[in-house]
């Protein structure tokens, strides 16, 4: 057989299904609440407290982080906190 015999025959298929194959997976992903600063869980601007519900981690995680942003990087903590008190909206009023 010479390899232009080779490219053109052709593997017979067998059709037994006329289903569709499935076009992806069946699970979505886990949605999250919006970022924005909490009402509820807050110390100075609730940024700390938006991300903790944003993320799930404890927002005393976030303080320390912030802390030792603010610590070791020079004033890096303090200057992101801020940026995120002025960009992150504040959470929505409970209904009542």
């Amino acid at each position: 057989m010479t390899s232009t015999e080779h490219l053109t025959t052709s593997i017979p298929t067998t059709s037994t299904s006329t289903a569709s194959a499935p076009t992806g997976p069946s699970w979505t992903a886990p949605t999250r609440p919006r970022l924005a600063r909490s009402r509820t869980e807050k110390m100075v601007s609730g940024v700390s407290g938006g991300l903790a519900v944003h993320t799930g981690i404890d927002p005393l995680l976030w303080r320390l982080l912030f802390i030792t942003l603010t610590v070791l990087g020079a004033g890096a903590g303090a200057l992101l906190y801020g940026l995120l008190w002025l960009l992150m909206p504040l959470e929505d009023a409970p209904a009542r």
